[in-house]
């Protein structure tokens, strides 16, 4: 199954998942207008929730973005790890 999810989170922008699952969360797909630097950052944290399973609590997402963020001294702006958490477990419903 694929499945998506786009909202305005409390920070100001948008963020967009697009996420194909079966039990597990096989690929995901993280955008929107907020920015991260270092860029590939982002890559890491999709990389990182690829495998886990589709119903994978809130607090385990919000932790494996902050541990990537936290390693790479990652800056974001317009997003934080609660709302990507939060588009992501909006779109595995």
């Amino acid at each position: 199954m694929i499945a998506y999810s786009s909202q305005k989170v409390k920070e100001g922008k948008i963020v967009k998942v697009e996420v194909e699952f079966d039990d597990v969360i096989k690929k995901i797909r993280i955008t929107g207008d907020f920015f991260m630097h270092p860029e590939e950052v982002l890559d890491d944290i999709e990389k990182s929730i690829t495998g886990l399973k589709k119903d994978v609590s809130f607090d385990t997402i919000v932790l494996k973005i902050k541990n990537i963020a936290k390693d790479s001294n990652t800056q974001m702006i317009g997003v934080s790890p609660e709302s990507i958490a939060e588009v992501l477990r909006e779109a595995l419903k």
